[in-house]
């Protein structure tokens, strides 16, 4: 095949090893708790974000700060998809890389975008146990990372969606053997204009998804739109938010810490603990009991109600039926009554 002729480039490796960006890596793995020596899978898509750390990753793989694979999905939803693929592979020979591909069959319909994400995850956990790596890197940055954080705002997601993409997280799928995988994520304080760049300084080749120029989606809107706008009246206004965005997840733990350690055996929470408490603490408590599932208005509704003194009991409607109750005493969700 076409992907086994590129002979191993140690020009290539040196330069890869050398760049100052592969030190960026380095720290960002170390940040996220990436032991030296470990084995990682880079999921690599062909674009220039994951194929810039695929090689910076190389690098460090040559001077033993990791063992490096690299795994790569073919969707099979653009005709494109295979070629991607095979370049992945023709970089990972030039790389004295591993690379493993996984080609999904996935049926057109509704909810494609989200079955093709969940397959790719599976996919992506069932590559990484067959070559031992316990974490999978993911290319994101920190454009991705405002583009997250400033769709989350605009939901209404709370402090823990505003502090976006975390920097490691357990891979979200149910393939077994992989609970223990993770997704992590070395970039999230590069830009994109840095990967891009890492590309063109070692002169690796990268495929262009045209699905990332669509200004027809949310994402797509914020990308191409938004930001722009507010780097033109705010410069650096990416770099700043990423770091923005590990306080914010930073102050959300520790919040939710302060929630955890006040429940009760059956999951309610004496409202006596909100007493002179700021209303930080009744919102993020808001946010864990009733998850996803209550509307902004009535998560706020609800926050208040908590610290407001009154003794009236009070009850906010969550999806699927379910109750926040605020009674006299305590807070509590009520499940569904059949």
């Amino acid at each position: 095949p076409r992907a086994m002729i590129a002979a191993l480039d140690e020009r290539l490796i040196l330069a890869c090893r050398r760049h100052p960006l592969a030190a960026e890596v380095a720290r960002g793995l170390t940040r996220s708790g990436v032991p030296e020596g470990a084995r990682v899978m880079v999921a690599a898509s062909g674009g220039a974000d994951s194929t810039a750390l695929m090689a910076l990753c190389a690098g460090l793989a040559a001077h033993g700060r990791i063992e490096l694979a690299v795994g790569t999905v073919d969707h099979g939803i653009r005709s494109e998809s295979a070629l991607d693929c095979q370049c992945v592979a023709i970089l990972g020979a030039r790389l004295g890389v591993r690379v493993l591909t996984r080609r999904l069959d996935l049926s057109a319909g509704s909810g494609l975008a989200d079955r093709a994400r969940t397959a790719r995850y599976e996919a992506l956990a069932s590559m990484a146990l067959e070559c031992g790596a316990a974490s999978i890197l993911a290319a994101h940055h920190a454009d991705d990372q405002l583009e997250t954080m400033l769709i989350a705002l605009a939901r209404g997601a709370g402090l823990g969606g505003m502090g976006g993409m975390p920097g490691r997280r357990p891979i979200p799928c149910e393939t077994p053997g992989a609970q223990h995988l993770l997704l992590v994520r070395p970039c999230l304080r590069m830009s994109r204009e840095s990967l891009r760049a890492a590309c063109v300084d070692l002169a690796v080749q990268w495929r262009e998804d045209p699905t990332n120029d669509r200004r027809d989606t949310p994402r797509g809107i914020v990308r191409h739109v938004v930001i722009p706008a507010l780097e033109s009246v705010a410069t650096g206004a990416t770099r700043r938010a990423a770091r923005t965005g590990e306080l914010a997840r930073l102050g959300n733990v520790l919040l939710e810490s302060h929630v955890s350690a006040m429940r009760g055996p059956d999951g309610s929470i004496a409202r006596s603990a909100f007493q002179n408490a700021p209303e930080a603490l009744a919102a993020t408590a808001v946010w864990m009991l009733a998850e996803d599932r209550m509307d902004d208005a009535t998560r706020w509704s609800a926050a208040e109600a908590i610290v407001d003194g009154s003794t009236e009991p009070r009850r906010f409607p969550m999806s699927g039926g379910s109750e926040l109750s605020v009674c006299a005493h305590s807070v509590r969700v009520r499940p569904a009554t059949v």
